[in-house]
């Protein structure tokens, strides 16, 4: 009788357990906007050769801090399919890397391949915050470029920066990769 209590006692605590647990399933979390921060908003090509100076600077300097030695030459590479800003961004680049005294070949052999990529990200432009909807949209503006540097050596990461801008809808198309294909107009024939 004695081993029956015992067991009707376990129980129960057990019971209470998962009661006062809520059933073992943790509270979900509330939505929390980020602090305010302030980004660039990319509007001229003088924006693009900012970026391609902080780009520059910030390439230099990881390559210094992993112990690069600063007479080493440089690659950058351009995109497949480039777009209207990825060959402007290439030419500033490379101007900015050789302004700051950095050894730029032309073609990669023996040298740090430096590649970037420029991705658009287009968003809804609202945020649901609480109950109510905020307008997200700076400037009228619900587009943005990530834009990622990356160094290597023979495959390995080097160095690695990325930055984050605003972008005017109105210059989306300077951003659009380009495309191999030509139209070809068809005419069709019915049988």
């Amino acid at each position: 009788m004695a081993i029956y209590k015992k067991l009707g006692l376990a129980a129960a605590v057990a019971g209470l357990a998962v009661v006062l647990t809520g059933c073992g399933t943790p509270p979900v979390p509330l939505t929390k906007n980020f602090a305010k921060s302030s980004q660039y908003k990319v509007r001229a090509a003088g924006h693009w050769d900012a970026m391609s100076r902080d780009v520059a600077a910030q390439t230099r300097g990881d390559l210094a801090r992993v112990g690069i030695n600063p007479d080493t030459p440089l690659h950058v590479a351009l995109p497949q399919n480039a777009s209207t800003f990825d060959l402007g961004f290439r030419d500033l680049l490379v101007t900015r890397l050789v302004d700051a005294g950095a050894k730029v070949l032309n073609t990669p052999s023996q040298a740090l391949e430096v590649t970037y990529n420029a991705q658009v990200i287009k968003t809804t432009g609202h945020a649901n915050v609480g109950v109510q909807t905020e307008e997200v949209q700076p400037y009228g503006s619900n587009t943005e470029l990530i834009l990622t540097t990356t160094v290597t050596n023979k495959g390995q990461f080097v160095s690695r920066t990325t930055d984050v801008y605003y972008l005017a809808n109105a210059d989306l198309p300077l951003f659009a990769k380009q495309s191999h294909f030509s139209p070809v107009n068809m005419k069709v024939v019915a049988q």
